[in-house]
């Protein structure tokens, strides 16, 4: 068990009282092992949370520390230092956090809101530690966009886990190397078990959740060509160019008039689809409601032509943000059952 050190205590506390929130009786007490009740005061009122020291602060342990905390109260995740991305998904999940530089968001029915980003830590982080899990390259992330794509492949089509590694990285559109590397890091992480010569996935309803939640800062942002404008109900690909459907036109029984069109791409060499564009007269437009992304995986077991993976669809759903492509998104993770054996 880690208990937080005096500087980077003081720090966080020092913070806080900087965006008008008391600590009463101070962070000593915060510990890795299991979350800690922490009583605060905001403009005279009391309220009382949970608070967690991460000596490791990344998207990766922090959703897993809300997972197994409950809902009881809010969480507040503690640590040295926060990657900006991995900031990015605690956002976007409502997640509360504070790092040693001071780094935080905190939201609140009351109407509470602190949102601070871009400030460099002067609190080091703990000797040992392996810095952001999430975003480094180090063995405990399994969700760089490259180890992403394997990640992605696996819950889809769970039997190719025990493949050979070569069949994994074909699929995944990665390098043999790439693969032994995210089956390492899936071990070290706690989703992969080995019994005896085979293999097999577990904790993979956890695995969906944060993998999910890393996609839009991570995979997401890495594999996208472009974004454009133009008509997404009448469109249409070009011979020959492999095109996968994701987001909400991949469920039309669910969403019947869509607002946005999301495209995987199997471009022959890197750039821009510029047939796609061409052929359905789209145009570049950073505002547009059109995504396009580079098409990874290949050949997966049970594949449904023309739609991308069930785990990128709710993926994508997720990341859009708008309540009503979040609620079909929660409803395929109930009811399509490539999400819910998981």
């Amino acid at each position: 068990m880690d208990q937080i050190g005096t500087d980077l205590a003081v720090a966080v506390e020092r913070h806080l009282t900087e965006y008008g929130v008391r600590v009463l009786g101070g962070l000593s007490a915060l510990n890795s092992a299991y979350p800690e009740s922490l009583d605060l005061e905001i403009d005279g009122h009391p309220l009382t949370i949970t608070a967690l020291y991460l000596p490791h602060l990344s998207a990766t342990a922090a959703l897993q520390a809300w997972d197994t905390a409950g809902a009881g109260s809010p969480l507040l995740v503690v640590g040295p230092r926060l990657h900006p991305s991995s900031a990015e998904t605690l956002r976007a999940r409502g997640l509360w956090y504070i790092d040693g530089a001071g780094n935080a968001y905190l939201r609140h029915q009351g109407g509470l809101l602190i949102d601070v980003r871009g400030r460099r830590s002067a609190v080091s982080a703990q000797p040992g530690t392996l810095g952001d899990g999430l975003h480094s390259d180090g063995p405990r992330n399994p969700f760089t966009p490259k180890r992403a794509q394997v990640v992605c492949v696996l819950l889809d089509a769970p039997q190719l886990v025990d493949a050979p590694l070569r069949e994994i990285a074909e699929s995944a559109g990665v390098s043999v190397g790439m693969a032994k590397q995210t089956m390492d890091t899936l071990r070290t992480t706690g989703f992969l078990e080995h019994l005896g010569s085979r293999r097999r996935l577990v904790r993979t309803d956890q695995l969906l959740d944060l993998w999910a939640a890393a996609y839009p800062g991570g995979l997401g942002r890495a594999n996208k060509l472009l974004v454009a404008s133009g008509d997404i109900h009448t469109w249409s690909a070009p011979d020959g160019l492999a095109v996968a459907v994701s987001g909400e036109q991949a469920l039309p029984d669910e969403i019947r008039n869509p607002e946005s069109l999301m495209l995987y791409v199997g471009t022959p060499a890197p750039g821009l689809p510029a047939d796609l564009l061409i052929h359905n007269r789209w145009h570049r437009d950073p505002h547009g409601s059109i995504v396009i992304r580079k098409l990874f995986w290949r050949n997966l077991p049970d594949e449904q032509p023309g739609l991308a993976p069930a785990a990128l669809i709710y993926a994508d759903l997720l990341a859009s943000r708008e309540p009503r492509q979040i609620e079909v998104a929660h409803l395929m993770r109930r009811q399509d059952e490539r999400l819910s054996r998981l």
